[in-house]
């Protein structure tokens, strides 16, 4: 199957590449990061920092932090439907 102009093509009958199959390839050839359990690589940065002034304090406000470009629509919406009025 899949030799003449009136078949079908040569990946889907089992004899040409498989698309899936270049991509597990292609997503195997980049370093993945180590899973939870396993041991970190050399190259990874670390995921338990020590030794950092504040560190709780730090991470409650960036985690609580909003960014100006989240509350625009919502303010502008505000302004808007007070400008109507």
């Amino acid at each position: 199957m899949g030799r003449g102009s009136n078949e079908l093509p040569g990946w889907l009958d089992g004899s040409g590449v498989n698309p899936l199959n270049a991509l597990s390839d292609f997503i195997n050839s980049y370093a993945q990061p180590a899973l939870m359990g396993m041991q970190q690589y050399d190259w990874e940065p670390p995921r338990v920092a020590t030794g950092i002034k504040n560190r709780t304090g730090r991470l409650k406000a960036l985690g609580n932090a909003v960014n100006p470009h989240q509350v625009y629509p919502v303010l502008a919406a505000i302004k808007a439907i007070n400008d109507s009025l």
